[in-house]
């Protein structure tokens, strides 16, 4: 015990001595570690020059190159499988397009009223809220109750109404609908400065109209088989003997063997059962098919096929019912710029009543009823775009017809108008096209045409122009306006007098040129105002031979959105 305690203190003087001896050491090395002031001589021009010591290279040295005396063999073998290679379809990569939140108003009214007593009231709904079918409603009616000939002996109105219905399928669609029409007119063409018919009160017409419809077709157009093909029954009747029944059916169906090859058909029937004064029971039917090959493929198009046509129209010297005629048609674009087109076409074009009453509302009885026999008709020209901001077209077509019609005043009625055909006519038409765009601001579209008739049994064609020019223009000076200006110009139109069986007067009617000005203009997105001027010249222009039309007239209203 009195070792460990002499051992303990032994250690603690030796710890005391050695703490005492070290601390003027730290003592000096803290004031060695003091900063003071001193002075560094920096030269630039002092060069440091090393010895250069010499190295020694030595080459590596080269292994040398294993041997072997194996072999090696490598046995490959072959796998044959009678496998289909692989087709790949390109598809459209899905994209989700932002839609746009423009809310869309089922609703659609309009009001308005001008000069000649001219009310104006059209209404449209769409029934769309259900994803399978939607269907809509159409109601227009439009007076002009006063005209250029006696106040209200010369006055008109129209009346439409229209049914539309479509049920969705998942790779089809059926449409159908119910559609009226009602005009009502004066046979006006009379002289007012005559004294004899100072109280003359004209007879009146009323054209009415019913067409039921319905079809079906697909909803997919990309597919190869694509299809659309429908049926109507229509009723026409007027206020006198005129009747008019038709059954018809519209078929097209296109199948695609590539993006560049397809073929397809057309078909058309037509059943009509018409009776007006001269006639009754007759059954005109029509039934046209024509099929046909399309190849479209770098600029170059061209459709080849044939109408074949049964039709059974009486005329004096025919041939058969039964006719064929070949149809093709063809365009190259050698650029954008520039293209060049043919054709070269035969057919039976059909021709009921109630499209010669639509040409002409101031029919009289007819004798007969004839389809236009296009012997042929040929046309050519050349085509393009420039700057993909005009397009244009230049060409020509040259016809022979049989059964073409025309229309004369009646010899015992001259306020109404007979048929008349011409058994072999020929048609050099001049036709010349152009249109051109601005952005969205402004838009021109212009045609003119020239007609050169030689008929064979007639002494010209009558009531129809010579030349035709149409000039529409667009205009959007502000995002809220729309303006519209067209000019139409019509001339060279021959109407036959005549007095007695032998003396036969032909009538050069005057120019026809109608300035229209149309203005639309956005309140908001329900409200909008629109102003129409027709005849801005204020001419008294004839259509039809002691027919002139309304002077300057105009029709200002309000549409509304709901």
């Amino acid at each position: 015990m009195f070792k460990i305690v002499k051992h303990q203190q032994f250690l603690f003087k030796l710890f005391l001595a050695l703490m005492f001896s070290g601390f003027p050491f730290i003592l000096s090395a803290q004031q060695a570690g003091e900063v003071r002031d001193q002075e560094f001589i920096i030269r630039k021009d002092r060069v440091l020059t090393l010895p250069q010591k010499p190295r020694r290279f030595e080459r590596l040295p080269v292994l040398p190159t294993p041997k072997s005396s194996a072999s090696f063999n490598y046995t490959v073998q072959p796998y044959f499988l009678s496998l289909a290679p692989e087709v790949i379809r390109p598809e459209a990569a899905p994209k989700q397009w932002p839609r746009s939140q423009e809310e869309v108003f089922p609703g659609f009214l309009r009001l308005g009223y001008g000069n000649y007593a001219s009310p104006l009231f059209e209404a449209r709904y769409n029934f769309t809220e259900e994803e399978d079918y939607d269907f809509g409603v159409k109601v227009m009616h439009e007076g002009f109750y006063t005209g250029p000939i006696d106040g209200s002996n010369s006055g008109e109105n129209f009346t439409k109404v229209n049914l539309d219905g479509t049920m969705f399928k998942d790779f089809f669609q059926v449409y159908g609908g119910l559609d009226y029409d009602r005009h009502h007119l004066n046979f006006y063409g009379y002289d007012p400065e005559n004294e004899l018919l100072a109280d003359f009160i004209p007879n009146q017409n009323t054209l009415n109209t019913f067409r039921l419809r319905a079809g079906i077709q697909n909803l997919e157009k990309m597919e190869s088989f694509n299809y659309d093909a429908g049926f109507f029954i229509r009723a026409f009747n007027d206020r006198y003997l005129a009747r008019e029944t038709e059954i018809g059916a519209k078929a097209y169906g296109d199948f695609w063997f590539d993006d560049d090859l397809s073929t397809g058909i057309h078909l058309d029937l037509s059943l009509t059962s018409p009776q007006d004064e001269l006639y009754t029971d007759i059954n005109r039917n029509y039934f046209k098919v024509n099929p046909f090959v399309q190849y479209r493929k770098s600029g170059i198009s061209v459709t080849a096929g044939a109408n074949i046509i049964f039709e059974n129209d009486l005329t004096i010297n025919k041939k058969a019912d039964f006719h064929v005629f070949p149809k093709i048609n063809a365009h190259y674009m050698f650029a954008d710029e520039f293209g060049i087109y043919v054709g070269f076409e035969g057919d039976v074009i059909r021709k009921t009543y109630l499209d010669f009453v639509n040409e002409n509302p101031f029919l009289g009885p007819s004798e007969r009823l004839l389809n236009t026999i296009q012997n042929f008709k040929a046309k050519g020209g050349i085509k393009g775009v420039l700057n993909d901001e005009m397009t244009y077209e230049f060409g020509a077509e040259v016809g022979r017809f049989s059964n073409m019609h025309f229309f004369i005043n009646n010899p015992s009625d001259s306020l109404r108008f007979n048929l008349v055909y011409d058994d072999d006519t020929r048609l050099i038409n001049y036709t010349a096209k152009f249109a051109w765009h601005m952005d969205n601001m402004y838009r021109l579209i212009a045609s003119a045409n020239y007609y050169f008739y030689n008929t064979n049994q007639l002494e010209a064609a009558f009531l129809r122009p010579e030349w035709e020019l149409s000039l529409n223009n667009n205009f959007t000076p502000l995002e809220e306006l729309l303006i519209q200006f067209n000019v139409n110009l019509m001339g060279g139109i021959q109407g036959l007098v005549n007095f007695g069986p032998e003396e036969v007067n032909l009538s050069q009617l005057p120019v026809i040129m109608d300035l229209q000005l149309k203005a639309d203009y956005r309140i908001n997105d329900r409200v909008s105002a629109f102003v129409v001027g027709n005849n801005l010249l204020n001419r008294r222009n004839q259509r039809f031979l002691n027919y002139p039309v309304r002077g300057i007239q105009g029709i200002a209203g309000i549409t509304f959105k709901f």
